[in-house]
């Protein structure tokens, strides 16, 4: 889980915050919303694109980080939210502008056509048909963040895999039977 922290920070350099953008909205009640929804083109593989999809949840102690949502493709980021500010990375949606671009293409931010309980305790690796379709938002506010990952096949539009923190800091993934969890 450490891994994904690194690579969130390591791959700020090559990325856009989505807080710039007009996607990012406040208010005078101390909301934030952060909300993008764009395709990424990744490399194919027999019509197949392939992406890692992780939750790590919130650690407090020695080894403090905060709770996130990262999706990568051969360790290149693609999409991650950051629920806090972590070691000079500010908290917020993240995509890699080289790989992304923004879409008006509708995506439900919903676990609709995955099955489920949701997984907290994997990552996942994940195969889609054609370019990847992510929608990725976060709301801060006096209650606390909570932050979602929907993602799925361009091509087809079928959901793949869906990632959530709520308030409470409870979070996990759903995914579709095209995808298989780490070991």
């Amino acid at each position: 889980m450490l891994a994904a922290v690194v690579l969130l920070i390591v791959a700020s350099v090559v990325v856009g915050r989505v807080g710039s953008d007009s996607a990012s909205a406040g208010n005078s009640l101390g909301r934030t919303v952060q909300d993008m929804t764009v395709v990424c083109a990744v490399p194919e593989l027999r019509g197949k694109s392939d992406f890692s999809f992780i939750y790590t949840p919130n650690f407090t102690g020695p080894s403090t980080y905060p709770a996130s949502l990262s999706m990568s493709n051969a360790n290149t980021a693609l999409a991650w939210i950051l629920t806090e500010t972590y070691q000079n990375q500010e908290k917020g949606v993240f995509v890699d502008r080289k790989r992304c671009r923004h879409t008006s293409t509708v995506v439900s931010l919903s676990h609709a056509g995955l099955p489920g309980p949701p997984d907290q305790l994997h990552g996942f690796t994940c195969f889609a048909r054609g370019q990847l379709l992510i929608r990725a938002r976060a709301v801060w506010d006096h209650r606390g963040v909570a932050a979602s990952i929907a993602v799925r096949s361009y091509a087809t539009r079928k959901p793949v895999a869906f990632g959530f923190i709520n308030r409470t800091g409870f979070g996990g993934l759903y995914t579709s039977r095209g995808c298989v969890p780490h070991s």
